[in-house]
């Protein structure tokens, strides 16, 4: 077996230098697992010129661009791996990569002649990615727009997907399918940091450790909230169709119509929550309306102005008239690129199934001219979403909903994504209207509890959305306490959920499984 490594380090968070296993950082583990995979004779580091880390092991050759895109990834893979049976290939944050592992998926690959070879059912960062220089230059042939677009974790299999049936595909299937944990294990973020540590004192050394840990200690999962949304009104627009599954109107309370989250406040809030969270989510707003706060402007510049931070908006579509959409899509395209690789901003239109793109309803009409002005961009994710819900009664209309607006534009980046939401009863507030029952076999800890921090207009944070009619103390309010101390007391709940334990109103929610970010 003669074959190459390859390490991608074009793009590497600060974290990767940080200490994980020993005192060693991930970028020093990675780079000393990933010589040791069976048969590799060379290794070869991808980095950016000006940013070439300090490199502990000898003989690994440094390979340098200004910045990197999948296409010049690709052409880098196909002219290195000349001469190679193959290349393995993986990122250089990845501390756990498994040589055994790498030895199983390298065996298989050449055993069946594959192009392409990769492990699946494992979490990221413990298997490299296996691909021979030749098919590494087809790709780079058929990249096409998305070639232009920065490398990230899954940009092999992106381009590979253009043309798959092409191409020979090996895949070494884990004994248990971890997927569902959207698990990664490369020190990227504050977050998985703090999980590589975890695993690490766990005594995580490969993959067979981390399917244990994974099932004999799920408590080192809840690391650090990803998902913020926030509520900055109380007032919803008047023409709110979209909106009649919400339960937001039977617990408001006419006094606090016309509150509004003060703009000094919420940037207070951001800075805490960067402090702690490092990179994060911030989805505005929670319950209410965000286009009929008086300093909306100030509230999205707040967010675009991290760096750290990508900014959600979920909107029913109504009451942007008059807004300065073309300025604020300019500031978006300018705004720096988001620690966690999402947009700066994206927008979720939340419609009813009864509109559709031939209509020229004020929410179908911003539709479209949000579609315009924030295009999806080559390699990138989409920016801007129309969203209906799926009840019971209503698959039809919900039917045509989804093929209207998929064909209701050109194909390109000026068409939106289309969205399908679970119907929510938040935990019988609403009548049950589900259409089918999603949830898996076997329930799981619940996602919200792992991942969301809500905060409310007056600052306190919910165990979770769903509870809205406070069956539990709050955990906290973030305008006069530490966002670290707050989560901490969500620990108890989430390792009951741990333990097969459920009170209501966790007991009867349907949305453990729903995943935000």
């Amino acid at each position: 077996m003669n074959a190459l490594t390859v390490l991608y380090g074009g793009s590497l968070a600060p974290q990767a230098f940080a200490p994980v296993l020993r005192g060693e950082s991930a970028f020093n583990l990675a780079l000393e697992r990933a010589a040791a995979f069976p048969g590799s004779k060379k290794t070869v580091f991808l980095t950016q010129e000006g940013n070439i880390p300090p490199i502990p092991a000898e003989g690994v050759s440094v390979l340098q661009r200004p910045s990197w895109t999948v296409s010049e990834l690709l052409a880098a893979l196909s002219e290195e791996a000349a001469g190679f049976d193959f290349a393995y290939y993986a990122w250089a944050d990845t501390p756990f990569l498994d040589s055994a592992l790498a030895g199983r998926i390298a065996e298989r690959h050449t055993r069946f002649a594959a192009d392409y070879s990769y492990a699946d059912g494992w979490p990221y960062g413990l298997g490299p990615e296996l691909i021979t220089g030749a098919a590494a230059g087809i790709l780079c042939k058929i990249a096409g727009d998305d070639g232009q677009g920065p490398v990230k974790r899954d940009s092999l299999f992106a381009v590979l997907q253009k043309d798959i049936n092409s191409f020979d595909i090996e895949t070494e299937i884990s004994p248990a399918d971890l997927r569902y944990h959207r698990l990664s294990l490369a020190a990227d973020s504050r977050r998985n940091l703090l999980l590589l540590e975890r695993f690490a004192g766990a005594g995580c050394s490969g993959a067979e450790d981390a399917a244990r840990i994974i099932e004999e200690r799920p408590e080192c999962l809840r690391t650090l909230p990803a998902f913020f949304p926030i509520q900055v009104s109380a007032s919803c627009p008047a023409k709110a169709g979209a909106c009649a599954f919400c339960p937001y109107p039977r617990i408001r309370r006419p006094d606090n119509g016309g509150a509004f989250l003060d703009p000094a406040d919420f940037e207070a809030a951001l800075a805490k929550i960067e402090g702690f969270a490092g990179d994060a989510v911030i989805d505005l707003s929670l319950w209410g309306e965000l286009s009929l706060h008086p300093r909306r402007e100030a509230l999205i510049q707040s967010v675009l102005d991290r760096p750290a931070l990508s900014l959600l908006i979920e909107t029913s579509g109504y009451g942007w008239a008059g807004f300065g959409l073309e300025q604020l899509a300019e500031k978006a395209a300018a705004a720096q690129n988001r620690l966690n690789g999402l947009p700066a901003l994206s927008w979720i239109v939340s419609l009813a199934s009864s509109d559709l793109p031939a209509m020229e309803t004020e929410a179908v009409l911003f539709v479209k001219k949000l579609a315009s002005l924030f295009p999806r961009e080559a390699g990138k994710d989409g920016r801007v979403y129309v969203e209906t819900i799926r009840t019971a009664g209503a698959e039809d209309a919900v039917e045509q909903f989804y093929r209207a607006w998929k064909a209701g534009f050109p194909s390109g980046g000026g068409a939106p994504g289309v969205i399908i939401q679970k119907y929510d009863n938040f935990c019988g507030l609403l009548p049950q209207l589900e259409a089918v029952d999603l949830s898996p076999v076997e329930r799981r800890p619940c996602w919200h509890l792992l991942r969301d921090f809500p905060v409310l207009i007056d600052g306190t944070v919910p165990f979770c959305r769903e509870d809205i009619n406070g069956s539990f103390e709050k955990m906290g309010n973030v305008f006069r306490e530490e966002p670290e101390i707050i989560w901490k007391r969500g620990e108890a709940l989430y390792f009951s959920h741990c333990r097969k334990e459920y009170e209501e109103p966790c007991k009867i929610c349907g949305e453990y499984y729903t995943f935000n970010f």
